[in-house]
């Protein structure tokens, strides 16, 4: 991409908004294989970040007690992007 696109593309994921937790607790679910409970000793029940491709949480690994940042791919990020990059 040139360099005037990246630089709308920036501007585009500084504006994005969270979505909904439960979706997101869902996607780790499904992707790990595991409940966020049995993950997790503590996590933020609401994003730290957002942006286009996703949002991050805070957490601590229940297995070992070290605070992590879980990034959570944004539902359906795949053809969101492709139609943003198409247009």
């Amino acid at each position: 991409l040139s360099p005037r696109s990246m630089v709308e593309l920036q501007q585009l994921c500084d504006k994005v908004p969270s979505y909904d937790s439960k979706i997101a607790f869902k996607t780790i679910e499904k992707e790990l294989g595991r409940t966020v409970d049995e993950l997790f000793s503590e996590i933020t029940p609401e994003p730290v970040a957002a942006a286009s491709l996703g949002q991050v949480y805070k957490a601590t690994l229940r297995s070992t007690g070290q605070t992590v940042a879980v990034k959570v791919q944004r539902p359906a990020v795949l053809e969101t992007v492709s139609l943003d990059l198409y247009l």
